[in-house]
Order: structure tokens, then sequence, then C-alpha cells
């Protein structure tokens, strides 16, 4: 189901909003003693590094032998090579024999999959600079390779990008580009510009189905989502946790105040999946492009003959906590460029959907600083902080959703009915079909309203859950706990205008490092 035009909306019904100043750009960020390293130690601000290190030599399908001297470089091109599927037994059997499966491969999978993705092989050179290597991921508008740059010498990792390669939305691609490219350029000295994926480059190749757009960036260890499993239940070491909280503030201070930009612009955003973690040490990425030699990708073809491969993307067990979190993918991103331009579309994954997408009554940059708070309680506990928000049948039900943010925040403050009751009968300029069919033209109708009456009393007291926000923080105590639910509730707030900025919550006591003795 699609969003309506991601038009601009200025002059707020009730007065342009006042937004608090970010007062720190989040320098301090580095001086964590509890961790005894900085994470920014070998990167100057606005930039993220790799150590330099031989390439292996990397074939598909067969065998090559390689110097064991790592000063030789034996790195060799990728001619003609031969694929099979390779079974946990090791044996090797056609690549024909998946698609008789009829199993679904990756991007298969989306329920929104058809074939206008770029028909993307190992090996293939895209625009005279760049040869794949490895599928590592996928979306559902795009495939990601690792590749290497033909510029410059192919023996070092500085020459390994990660490539996106969408499929052929012209009007996405080129939309993700912009926003990408006006990201990378706002203010490189802003020490929150290193925890924002940055494009490095861009072109455009020619496939089957028209042109594609390639979207070049530095290569990422994986997402937050598998990282986080590779912690004994999924729990990761709180002062880790708090370090990465004030980096992902870091980032969003600066692309909220330097570049005007609102990740959370669509359905599938700011959610652990599109927070990144960078390599801890290079030699990870130099040994799993060396892996590739003894386990190739299995590819099918589709029923219209596209090779769909399967993506690797297990980079092995972590050797060091010394990664960097950055936010990633802004495809679906807004740029509001005055104080008064507001978003009314749907948007956000359902567990983080802020009231006021909800209740129709238009977004701005606050809408992340939500989105970020829901999140604090999948980092730090690994469970979700909203857990009633489906139906029997497991559909999502805003009134549910609602009803919980009331059991948990108290009910909306009168400011937000009224502007609610304001905005009930506000048609968006395009309408949404949903998936039984029915076209949307308000939020109301979207997410099956109304939930308030004329006087403000919520229509479902019923389903009102018994909950309170500081139990459900029992994974912390004493002090931390309280200076968790502080920072907490400075985040998850009814009127957006009322929560802290990204730059006043990486200041947080809660995500300060504790001085330790010597």
């Amino acid at each position: 189901m699609g969003a309506p035009s991601q038009k601009i909306y200025r002059s707020w019904p009730s007065g342009p909003p006042t937004y608090q100043q970010a007062n720190t750009d989040g320098s301090d960020i580095a001086q964590s003693r509890e961790w005894n390293y900085s994470l920014f130690d070998c990167c100057p601000p606005g930039t993220l590094c790799l150590k330099s290190t031989f390439l292996p030599c990397l074939t598909y399908g067969k065998t090559q032998s390689r110097s064991k001297d790592p000063n030789l470089s034996n790195f060799s091109y990728i001619n003609s090579p031969t694929y099979f599927l390779y079974l946990d037994s090791q044996e090797t059997i056609p690549h024909a024999f998946s698609r008789a499966l009829g199993m679904l491969v990756d991007e298969e999978i989306s329920p929104v999959y058809n074939s206008k993705y770029y028909p993307v092989k190992p090996g293939e050179v895209l625009a005279d600079r760049y040869q794949t290597l490895v599928k590592v991921g996928w979306g559902v508008s795009s495939t990601v390779w690792l590749a290497r740059g033909l510029q410059g010498p192919i023996e070092t990792l500085e020459n390994v990008v990660a490539l996106k390669v969408a499929n052929n939305n012209a009007s996405f691609a080129s939309h993700e580009r912009e926003v990408e490219e006006h990201i990378s350029t706002a203010d490189p000295s802003h020490r929150g510009r290193s925890l924002i994926r940055t494009l490095l480059d861009s072109f455009e190749v020619k496939g089957p189905e028209g042109s594609h757009s390639c979207l070049v960036y530095p290569p990422m260890r994986e997402p937050l989502s598998i990282y986080q499993s590779r912690f004994e239940d999924r729990k990761m070491p709180l002062p880790l946790i708090k370090t990465y909280i004030r980096a992902l503030l870091t980032g969003l201070d600066y692309l909220h105040k330097e570049c005007r930009t609102v990740h959370t612009g669509g359905w599938l955003d700011l959610k652990l999946e599109n927070i990144m973690v960078s390599f801890e040490d290079s030699t990870v990425l130099a040994h799993f492009i060396d892996s590739q030699l003894e386990r190739p990708m299995a590819f099918k073809i589709d029923a219209v003959g596209r090779p769909v491969y399967q993506s690797h993307n297990n980079f092995g067990p972590l050797k060091s906590l010394r990664s960097i979190p950055q936010l990633v993918d802004f495809g679906l991103a807004t740029r509001l460029e005055e104080d008064d331009d507001w978003g009314v579309w749907p948007i956000q994954p359902d567990h983080y959907r802020a009231p006021e997408v909800i209740l129709g009554n238009g977004w701005q940059m606050s809408v992340d600083i939500w989105n970020l708070g829901v999140l604090l309680w999948d980092m730090i506990e690994g469970k979700e902080l909203f857990r009633h928000i489906h139906d029997q049948e497991g559909r999502y039900d805003a009134k549910l959703h609602i009803a919980e943010m009331i059991a948990l925040l108290g009910p909306p403050p009168p400011e937000i009915l009224q502007r609610y009751q304001y905005m009930r009968e506000y048609s968006w300029p395009q309408h949404v079909r949903l998936e039984d069919g029915r076209l949307c033209e308000t939020a109301e109708e979207y997410f099956c309203g109304p939930f308030f009456d004329n006087t403000g009393r919520f229509l479902y007291e019923d389903l009102i859950p018994d909950r309170k926000l500081d139990a459900t923080a029992s994974f912390l105590g004493g002090e931390e706990r309280e200076a968790f639910l502080d920072l907490a509730k400075g985040m998850l707030v009814w009127h957006p205008d009322a929560r802290k900025t990204a730059g006043e919550l990486a200041g947080h006591p809660f995500l300060q490092p504790r001085e330790t003795s010597a």
C-alpha cells in the first residue's frame, strides 16, 4: 500500500511550532572512559575509515592458489565463473535445482517483488568503475553488493565499497540520491556527520527493464538487529548501549539541525535494521571476502529469467567491540526546509508510530525522537515497548496502540485533542489504497478512527491495559533505572514540541560514561 504524495504542507492550522534549539554538537561522545577507547580514535570528524590490508584473490566455483605473503597482491579478476548451489553437505548441484524446489530467495520474499531489479552478477563491471564481488543484502527496492573500485589500487580494502543497486523506480531513486547528496555535504565539521552513512558516489546503469540508480557507500558489518544476536540473550553490555544511543542521537542532531531532514519519512524507517554497525577490524572484511572461495553464492532463475542470488551477510564472530553505529537508508527521508513545513502522510513501522501520525496532526523532526525513544527498549531489553497493538488476527489496530499510549503516558493534553479535532476532516492530496481495496483520503479513514469524541474522551477506554511506564524498566535498578526513565520521558511525549531535541538528549546523564577508579 502506497503513501500519499510526499508534499510538504506549510502554515500549521494553529500556527507554527516553536522548537527547542540543540545546544551541543556531540563532540564529547568519544569520552568513554568506561570502555577506555574513543569511538573515533582513528578517524577525523566527518569520516570513517578501514585500515589498509591486502585483498586475497577471489574466484567463484573454483579454486586458485594465492600468495602467503600479505605484502604481495594476488587479487584476481573474476572471469567466466561457474556457479553452483552449495548444500550443507558441501555437495554441489546445478543451480536449476533451486528453481525446481520453488524456493523464494531474498528479494523474492517481498510481497511486492517483481523482476524490475537490475540482474547483478558476481564479477560484473558497472560504469567502468566497480566490479561486483558478493551480494550482502536486499530490500523491497534494491539489492546490495560488495564491490571493488577499479580506479585505484586493487590490493587494498580501502577500495572495497557497498553498492546499492535500485530497481527501476526512477522517482524513488532520484529522491534517495538527492537526499543522500544533501546529507553528505551539509556540514562536514559536525561530529554527527560521521554517524550518518554518507554517499561516496552514484551512477546509472541500463538493464532489461530500464535505467537503475546505483549508490556507493563505505562497507558496513551488519544491522544492529544482527549485531545484537552476537550477545547472550541478545543483550549488549549496558555501557556499550549507552555509547550507541549517544552516537545515534548525535547523528540525529546533525540530520535535524544541519540537514533539516526527518529520517522517518516512510513505512520502514528508523528501526534496528536501519542502524548499521561498522567493521571492528579490517581483517573481518578481508577474511569474509576470502571465504567466498569456499562458499560461492547459490542462485536461482525467477519466472521471467532473472537470476536471484542468495546473499551472504554473516561476517562471523566479533573480534572486539570497536564498532561504530551509523544511521542508514534515507530513501524515505523527508526534508523540511522551514519551521512551518509539516508532513501529513502516514509513516513509521507499527510499533514505532508516533501519536501525531495516527491522529493525523502532522509531523516534523520530533517524530524521529519518538521513534528512537521506543527503540530504547529494543536496544536495552531486546523487547518492544508497545506489546498490545495488533488484533487477534495479527493486524495493526491503531485504537489498541493509542490505548497503550494512554496507559503508559496518561491521556493526551487538550491542545493535542484540539488539533486532532481540527484535522479530522483534512483530506490528503492523493488517496491511499489499502490492501482490501478501500481508498482513504484522511488519517482517520486510514487508521480506522475516530478515537476521541468532541469532549476529548477516548472512545475505547475498555481497551486501556493495566501498564505503567515505570514498570517497563525492570531490567534496570536503582539510579540507573530512574535516569533511564527520565531520558525516555523526554522522548515519549504526546506533544511533539515538548520532546527534547537530539542534541539535548545526547547530553543526558544516563548516557554519560561513569568515572572509573584507576
